[in-house]
């Protein structure tokens, strides 16, 4: 009996110490298996430090892990530290349960070339394991309980081969107190972590696991934008990228529709940045702030409670082609490649057009307040073939309810034209519907001559110097324009450089058009159907200024008569009355007029032709023929024409050429064409006398008009006027328009 007992003791203590033997190598037996396997069971080679178990707490500790690379050299993942606590008496009633899982000093180095990513392996090795059939029996409900999870000093570190940049993630930690799946509160988890040094970000999260219910709050700190240059540089030529972000963004949604998530928060963005390849400032801004009240993408909806920039800058630059913004952000690139064959281009466009009108009244958006402190605009273009520079500057932009759904929308502006002219702008739209609108501008002291290089090539014309002050009313009434503009133009004056692409008389136009006071002030209504797409508003506002010109130098009585308040009558002409060769009181009333504005308008150059030469001859020969038909005839009238017109027809000697004819026949013979010229060559002097009796240093000419002059034939005998500026050879008037009969 001794001796079995001895050898059941013996056995029990070497099973026993077998039993310990295995337990204290099995977690070496475990490491040495899983490293040796690790291609097998993970797809990629792995390496363990050391593996503990703590039997009594069921601790299960693993030190110095790493997950290589596909070529077994460079490290995939890694970490210093994990430690798992399970509780197995749970696990005998089918619940998963851990009370402590704390993971140290991750580090996972992701790579991305092109398409490819440097875990495309991992991924086809799990998704292959993955497809073995499915069990057709319903699945037992999965119960689990997870307490304090824990990652602390993660690092992740994301290395974009083509463009040879990494982003490094560092102190990254997560903490979750508990999740348990029938739990009736939220569980929480935390996050935060290092953007190498360039920010931190941080997070807290309330979810519930059994609804999916979830509320998130993203916190950014200092973020800066400049690690990010190279990325935004795939998508916008820039060669510079800056800007401080701090922002909080609150999440609320449920994770089983993630498309539905609602965002709100508010973003500051301080000194944002952006400079093209040739390494020029063309956006950028103070600080940019926004609140954003409900963020809702599923439903369209967009409600920003405020929207702030200080002291924004924009660099736009304009030519015949493209602008700078379009290629900078390859929308260019972007409108080529949707241009479509002429096969596609045949579809349906009316339907194209209900489904563009019916996504933009579905949109809803709304911002509480639009405010733009201290902004600058410099624009540049090349359209003439020489650069073009205007620089906006102290821009002011402020309009509170913009909702898509308002009625009328107010948008009011101010800023400053060149460093000197001010304009002043209230806007007004129905943002349901944009035929309706109303822009009220004014513009003071507005410099002419930055204009000279767009009056040059379209008018020939350099512009010296002039302020301009323009007002404008516009109204848009179901899509018909209504604008009342008033232009006043103070102390202008203009020089003719030759060429021009439009034969525009400039400098005879505000030489006509300026008032006493040298200035110029014209009213210029505009109309149009901004519903027709051949309307453009511009070029109609420009061809309504366009036949203002014209109209004034084709006419320049008119602006004359303004400018001493005469009656446009006075400055046409005069009749005279053959024989008479007395200038009556009217007509010396009428020169007198004409003195009067010869010696305030300066530079007025003015010429008073004798018109009618045919007509007098025909007075003339009509008077001798009917002195000589009554003397003949013995008749007290000649009212009987037939009996006239032989007469005549016997003077001449023939009926062959027609009465009028005739009459030239008989001016001929009788010599009454020396006769008209005595007469002309006498009022001609009268009319000279008296205009140096009155002024002896005046310049106006009076003279015989041309014969290429058809008033010869067509106007009464009398004076006809005609102005025009004292230089002919710097800019010629245009043809004068004929004049009514004197």
């Amino acid at each position: 009996m001794a001796s079995k007992r001895k050898i059941l003791k013996y056995t029990g203590i070497g099973l026993l110490v077998l039993v310990v033997l295995i337990l204290i190598l099995l977690p070496t037996l475990i490491k040495n298996y899983a490293i040796n396997n690790s291609k097998e069971l993970l797809g990629r080679q792995i390496d363990i430090g050391k593996l503990k178990f703590n039997y009594f707490t069921s601790t299960a500790t693993v030190y110095d892990f790493k997950m290589f690379e596909a070529n077994d050299t460079d490290v995939f993942t890694s970490f210093d530290t994990l430690i798992v606590n399970t509780v197995p008496y749970k696990y005998l009633a089918n619940i998963k349960a851990l009370d402590r899982f704390y993971l140290q000093g991750l580090t996972v180095n992701v790579i991305k070339n092109g398409e490819a990513y440097n875990f495309d392996d991992l991924v086809a090795f799990q998704t292959a394991a993955d497809s073995t059939a499915e069990d057709s029996e319903p699945e037992e409900v999965f119960k689990y309980i997870l307490e304090d999870l824990a990652l602390k000093d993660g690092a992740f570190n994301y290395y974009d081969a083509q463009i040879e940049d990494t982003i490094e993630i560092r102190d990254f930690d997560l903490a979750i107190p508990v999740i348990i799946w029938d739990q009736e509160h939220d569980s929480n988890a935390d996050i935060t972590f290092q953007m190498g040094d360039y920010g931190s970000i941080s997070s807290s999260s309330d979810v519930h696991p059994g609804t999916g219910d979830f509320t998130s709050t993203i916190q950014v700190e200092g973020l800066q934008l400049k690690p990010f240059t190279k990325y935004a540089a795939e998508y916008a030529e820039i060669n510079s990228l800056e800007g401080t972000v701090n922002s909080e963004i609150i999440l609320t949604g449920n994770i089983n529709t993630p498309l539905k998530t609602l965002v709100s928060g508010d973003v500051n963005v301080l000194q944002p940045l952006m400079k093209d390849l040739n390494n020029e400032t063309f956006l950028s801004s103070e600080s940019i702030f926004c609140v954003l009240e409900e963020i809702n993408y599923s439903s369209d909806s967009y409600r920003i409670g405020e929207l702030s920039f200080e002291q924004p800058y924009l660099k736009f630059e304009l030519d015949s082609v493209s602008n700078n913004l379009f290629r900078i952000f390859k929308l260019d690139e972007e409108a080529s490649g949707d241009t479509s064959t002429e096969g596609a281009a045949t579809t349906d466009t009316t339907a194209v057009a209900t489904a563009e009108a019916s996504d933009s009244t579905s949109m809803y958006y709304a911002i509480q307040n639009l405010r733009v402190n201290q902004g600058k605009l410099d624009y540049t273009d090349n359209l003439t073939g020489e650069p073009f520079d205007y620089a906006l500057s102290q821009i002011e932009i402020d309009a509170d309810s913009i909702y898509s759904d308002s009625e009328w929308i107010n948008i009011a502006s101010t800023m400053l034209l060149n460093e000197r002219g001010k304009l002043k702008a209230e806007i007004g739209y129905n943002p349901m519907d944009l035929n309706h609108a109303s822009i009220d501008i004014a513009i003071e002291e507005f410099v002419l001559s930055d204009l000279n290089i767009y009056s040059s090539y379209y008018t020939g014309h350099s512009i010296l110097n002039g302020d301009m002050f323009y007002f404008s009313d516009t109204k848009i009434t179901a899509g018909q324009l209504e604008s009342e503009n008033n232009l006043l133009i103070k102390n202008v004056s203009v020089e003719n450089i030759k060429g021009g692409l439009f034969a525009i008389p400039l400098k005879l136009a505000v030489w006509l058009l300026k008032d006493k006071n040298g200035d110029i002030e014209l009213d210029i209504p505009v109309r149009g159907d901004m519903d027709d797409p051949e309307v453009d508003t511009w070029a109609l506002i420009g061809a309504t200024l366009k036949k203002k010109i014209f109209d004034t130098t084709d006419n320049p009585i008119l602006p004359l008569a303004r400018f001493i308040d005469a009656d446009p009558d006075d400055l046409k002409g005069f009749a005279v009355q053959y024989p008479d060769t007395t200038l009556t009181d009217d007509n010396k009333r009428q020169l007198d007029i004409i003195l009067d504005l010869e010696s305030q308008k300066e530079g007025l150059s003015v010429e008073i032709n004798f018109v009618g030469v045919d007509s007098l001859q025909s007075l003339m020969v009509q008077s001798y023929l009917s002195e000589r038909f009554l003397s003949e005839s013995k008749k007290d009238s000649i009212e009987d024409r037939e009996a006239f017109e032989k007469f005549v027809f016997q003077e001449v000697g023939s009926d062959s050429l027609g009465l009028e004819k005739s009459l030239s026949q008989v001016s001929a013979n009788q010599g009454l064409d020396v006769v008209a010229e005595e007469y002309i060559n006498t009022m001609i002097s009268k009319v000279d006398s008296y205009l140096m009796s009155k002024q002896p240093a005046t310049g106006i000419v009076v003279q015989k008009a041309k014969v290429s002059d058809k008033d010869n034939v067509e106007a009464a005998p009398g004076f006809k006027m005609q102005y025009n500026l004292k230089d002919k050879d710097e800019e010629a008037a245009p043809e004068p328009a004929p004049s009514e009969d004197p």
